[in-house]
């Protein structure tokens, strides 16, 4: 089993899409799904795919301008593979500081994860619909900008 994280291509993009509608449908806050909502969800967003096996199975999307993880997902057959933390390994190279995310406080499995690979909890906003924390990373370490003294 070979995992690979690279930039986004064109080519990429319907299975990113897709990957991003399924995922979207799981979730009872997201109403009507659409391949169309990745376009809308993403602009001007850094973007890392994940490949396993050399087929597209994850992604994520970075707003560099706040080191800030906009999207995350990985197809529901491919979770608990190292996907994931791939993803977050290549946004770490990516970023030029600590890395912030928010997390629905209903996706108790992605708070997990999070948990898992670092993240804690930095504010937490139950008026947004969904109510959601904003969690940043605290591996320091794991950083390139923090490894060459920047």
């Amino acid at each position: 089993m070979a995992l690979f994280i690279r930039e986004m291509k064109t080519e990429d993009h319907d299975t990113v899409a897709w990957i991003y509608q399924m995922d979207q449908a799981q979730f009872p806050w997201v109403a009507k799904p659409a391949l169309t909502d990745f376009d809308r969800d993403s602009t001007g967003e850094y973007i890392l795919v994940a490949e396993l096996d050399g087929q597209v199975v994850g992604f994520a999307s970075l707003y560099r301008l706040m080191n800030f993880i906009h999207l995350l997902f990985v197809d529901p057959n491919c979770r608990k593979q190292g996907v994931g933390h791939a993803l977050i390994e290549g946004m770490r190279q990516q970023a030029s500081g600590l890395i912030t995310l928010k997390c629905v406080m209903a996706n108790t499995e992605a708070l997990k994860f999070y948990d898992k690979e670092g993240f804690v909890i930095h504010r937490e906003n139950r008026l947004a619909v969904p109510a959601n924390y904003t969690m940043i990373d605290t591996l320091e370490d794991r950083y390139w900008c923090r490894k060459r003294g920047e």
